[in-house]
């Protein structure tokens, strides 16, 4: 899979896995981080995001306890939050390359994506060069 949303938020779950799936990436979803261990033991994820508060674990404990299994060790961390910006930075660890504030603005998701895994869309398509 391309990407592994871990997020406790049905709503927050359904917007951006449509959008990201619409952007042509795969897109694995897990509202606790035992549910996403057990996701990314099945299918590495290219690229991790993260909320900071699941039912289960914190966004930086969820984030150890994939970076424990093979294939999630150097993976690109995003952190997500609705915390204030005190709490947030709190808890942000150097693990995560970067953090989207919630509610997720969606040009921000897209170029943030982007530069972590491509654009998968404009692969998925062909390069655009015609054939001869």
């Amino acid at each position: 899979m391309d990407v592994l949303l871990v997020d406790d938020n049905p709503l927050m779950q359904q917007l951006i896995a449509r959008f990201l799936g619409d952007l042509g990436y795969s897109v694995g979803v897990a509202s606790r981080a035992a549910e996403a261990v057990a996701l990314a033991r099945q299918d590495a994820p290219a690229l991790l995001m993260i909320d900071m508060h699941l039912p289960d674990l914190d966004g930086p404990d969820a984030l150890r306890a994939l970076r424990a299994l093979p294939g999630c060790t150097t993976a690109p961390a995003i952190a997500m939050s609705g915390l204030d910006e005190s709490e947030t930075r709190r808890m942000l660890t150097p693990d995560f390359v970067t953090y989207l504030p919630k509610p997720i603005d969606l040009d921000l998701l897209e170029a943030t994506v982007v530069q972590y895994l491509g654009d998968r869309l404009t692969r998925s398509v062909g390069s655009g060069r015609k054939a001869p």
